[in-house]
């Protein structure tokens, strides 16, 4: 294994931490590998490290280059809205994959997010804001090479009002008003060019209502873009991956990560190590 950090990737901040498959002729028929780019929840104003290195590790076991980012939250070294800043950091380490593929034995045409929680936000980001002025205002987008190939979204925040998780849009958006919350509304920003998604939640969720992963199915529905969904009866919220490690043990719910790691082994046709 090959570790290693990058950090800031922007002046703005975020830290890239990768972890990759060494290809050396033990291994070498695998050939380069997809990439998953991790992205920890906490309301936009903490990073939770249950939702870091036990996810990169677990999809680093079924054979992907795994990589997490530390990306810009409020709080006292940042009290104003953060904007699109998050946004942005994320879209640069897609960039930063994309550009190291050699490098790093990662295929450049199969890169992933995954995010949880409010970090699940940050990943529909990438798949529906790719493209937005604003963003290209910051960083140069390569034309396009900020968008993932695919977007996992576990119990994830994706809306503005009713059933918003309203710390996470506060942190985003601050006083700003309804036009600027509505940038942060994801399901709203769903178009033909939005990259295949699996969503998961539960039911039970008290943070984030599962509606918030209701909405954003419907949208990719509308608009015909590939998509797999999972809903748990039970299960409070961030569970991660379901065992004691990370949170609870909930075998049952656990079974999100084998799902997911066989639906991307189908949509990027790798032969994923499955334990």
């Amino acid at each position: 294994m090959k570790q290693f950090t990058i950090s800031p990737l922007l002046p703005s901040g975020g830290e890239l931490t990768g972890y990759l498959h060494d290809p050396d002729d033990e291994f070498i028929f695998r050939g380069k590998r997809p990439a998953v780019l991790i992205f920890p929840g906490g309301g936009y104003q903490k990073l939770a490290g249950r939702e870091m290195d036990p996810v990169a590790f677990e999809f680093y076991a079924a054979g992907f280059n795994t990589f997490f980012l530390k990306y810009s939250i409020h709080g006292e070294s940042h009290p104003e809205p953060l904007g699109i800043e998050p946004l942005s950091q994320a879209s640069e380490a897609i960039l930063r994959i994309r550009a190291n593929a050699d490098a790093w034995n990662t295929r450049e045409n199969q890169v992933a997010v995954l995010g949880f929680s409010a970090g699940g936000h940050l990943a529909g980001s990438c798949a529906v804001l790719w493209d937005l002025p604003e963003l290209k205002k910051l960083i140069d987008t390569k034309g396009g090479k900020n968008r993932p190939d695919a977007a996992i979204l576990g119990y994830a925040v994706t809306v503005t009002g009713e059933y918003a998780h309203t710390d996470s849009i506060q942190n985003l958006v601050g006083n700003l008003g309804e036009a600027r919350e509505e940038l942060f509304n994801l399901p709203g920003h769903v178009t033909a060019d939005t990259p295949p998604c699996f969503l998961w939640s539960t039911v039970e969720d008290e943070l984030v209502p599962v509606e918030n992963t209701l909405l954003f199915a419907n949208a990719l529905q509308k608009h015909h873009i590939s998509y797999e969904l999972h809903l748990y009866t039970h299960g409070r919220h961030g569970l991660t991956l379901g065992m004691m490690e990370t949170n609870e043990s909930h075998p049952h719910l656990a079974s999100w990560v084998r799902l997911c790691k066989e639906w991307l082994g189908d949509l990027f046709d790798f032969p994923v190590s499955m334990l």
